[in-house]
């Protein structure tokens, strides 16, 4: 069913048995597990199907510290969530990487009692398996060995550090069509766009909470009573609306956490063969229709005995520099070298061109690696506030000089690894600070056992409520290098199903009272 907020009446109060916030890849995974269910579920949503100007300043706020691309161009309100905006092509269409974290980032290490996730590798198993065919992909392997290709074989590596792996490619469209279209033809599960929600009240007690309070337009006010409440709107929305309504404690907002991604490695080949031999790198569709992508990935061994922040290596094509003859007959060269040559990609693609050493001259090495978590990187409430009324996020971001040492360690030991393993010579842009615009954002309620270090529980229910869970990356403690939403839907279906539980007859609800069998 769909419901538009901009035609309720002023004042008026919803109920449902749930109601989850956020109509992003989470949201839409939580809201999606109850479709035919007997469980009353509203799904609310800021944007609508259209991009809107009006919506997307909600997403404004200040960034304080070092250069960051900023609070609105990372995040999007829309019906689909950021699923809207993802740039990698994926057949014809727009999608992401999938890739789940490794075991590895799963680790407690000694000098960050902050890093440690309170539920194993083992916990989330099952739930990747189902996100795997809720996110559209192929089967669920993501090492070179799970895709045999005789045209396509990885390169030798030696050392240890380096393993090759593989990116899934998906698309966008299940969460910004397939799935929401199901939930708009669904009779027990409500989506209603055009709805920002602004606060969460309280019982009183500060064990549950009672009612959500959105609004429509400005100073157009709304309630939603429900037994449970999910938070699915982002890492800094879902913040901001604790820090909103004052929940959550002390650690609510903090250890926000990007992908940082490195561009100071290039390749020379030790041959000219080695683009006809790297395909396996490149982005490819296996005999079963999955699109995947080579990449090399740092080993077990490498961040856990190494130290090294964990990492994934992209080869991405160098064109070469042609020079062209100067004055008029340059330019007149140059314009029928752009009339007549066919483009030749500068990204995915690259190995189906027929002479790749007429055109490239080597790699440009995109390294994507892990933030780990600091309290100091934080979303608090600002000085400005929103059209609606409600104070800004504002972002206290840095990039540390123990952050820093460490890439360079990586940059070191990766250089070292290629050579040996003769694939070609590295160069290093040194002193080169890396780009933090992943558009990845993570932490800020955070997963822990004990709420000194995290808030929420590993149910990801808020520490010291009854009814208030949260949804998306914003509960990871870590966040590898991994893009996170493969991860972020195979938590979400593990918390559907927890909720479910609370909903069946005969077992306690949400509310804490039995429900009628």
């Amino acid at each position: 069913m769909e419901l538009d907020a901009r035609r309720l009446t002023e004042g008026a109060c919803l109920d449902a048995d749930l109601c989850i916030i956020g109509a992003g890849p989470a949201g839409i995974a939580v809201a999606r597990e109850f479709l035919g269910r007997d469980i009353d579920v509203l799904l609310l949503e800021s944007g609508g199907w259209e991009p809107d100007e009006r919506v997307q300043r909600l997403n404004e706020g200040r960034v304080v510290g070092d250069v960051y691309a900023g609070l609105r161009s990372t995040r999007h309100r829309q019906i689909g969530g950021t699923a809207r905006i993802w740039n990698t092509p994926v057949g014809g269409f727009i999608g992401a990487k999938f890739v789940p974290l490794d075991p590895w980032d799963f680790d407690r290490r000694e000098s960050e009692p902050l890093g440690e996730w309170p539920i194993s590798p083992g916990d989330l198993h099952p739930w990747y398996r189902r996100a795997q065919v809720v996110c559209g992909l192929g089967p669920p392997g993501y090492g070179a060995a799970d895709w045999p290709d005789p045209d396509r074989p990885p390169l030798p590596l030696t050392g240890g550090l380096l393993a090759s792996r593989v990116y899934q490619f998906g698309r966008g469209r299940p969460f910004t069509e397939t799935y929401p279209r199901q939930i708009r033809e669904s009779s027990n599960v409500r989506l209603m766009h055009g709805a920002t929600v602004c606060r969460l009240a309280g019982d009183g007690a500060g064990r549950r909470v009672s009612e959500a309070l959105f609004a429509s337009r400005p100073g157009w006010w709304h309630t939603v009573r429900a037994r449970a409440f999910v938070l699915a709107g982002g890492a800094i929305e879902n913040s901001r609306l604790l820090l909103l309504s004052e929940l959550g404690g002390d650690m609510v907002g903090r250890c926000f956490m990007e992908h940082p991604r490195d561009h100071a490695l290039t390749l020379r080949p030790r041959s000219e063969d080695l683009f006809l031999r790297a395909g396996f790198y490149d982005a490819h569709t296996a005999p079963d229709g999955t699109v995947i992508c080579g990449r090399l990935a740092l080993t077990s061994h490498a961040v856990r005995n190494l130290g090294l922040p964990n990492a994934s290596l992209t080869l991405l094509p160098n064109r070469r520099v042609v020079p062209s003859p100067s004055g008029l007959a340059g330019k007149v060269l140059s314009r029928l070298r752009e009339l007549v040559e066919r483009p030749h990609p500068a990204g995915y693609g690259w190995s189906r061109e027929p002479a790749p050493t007429r055109v490239y001259d080597g790699f440009r090495i995109l390294v994507n690696f892990e933030q780990r978590p600091h309290p100091g990187n934080r979303v608090v409430l600002g000085p400005d506030l929103d059209d609606l009324g409600s104070p800004r996020a504002e972002l206290h971001w840095r990039w540390r000089a123990e952050e820093q040492a460490g890439l360079e360690r990586l940059r070191t030991s990766l250089v070292k690894s290629l050579e040996e393993s003769g694939v070609g010579r590295v160069g290093v842009a040194t002193g080169q600070a890396p780009d933090p615009n992943a558009h990845h954002h993570a932490g800020t309620t955070r997963m822990s056992r004990d709420p000194a270090f995290g808030v929420v529980d590993p149910d990801c229910r808020v520490h010291g409520m009854e009814n208030l869970y949260v949804a998306g990356a914003s509960v990871f403690p870590t966040a590898g290098f991994a893009n996170p939403t493969l991860t972020c839907v195979a938590l979400a279906l593990r918390l559907a199903a927890h909720l479910e539980g609370l909903f069946k007859p005969g077992r306690p609800g949400p509310s804490g009272v039995e429900e009628p069998g």
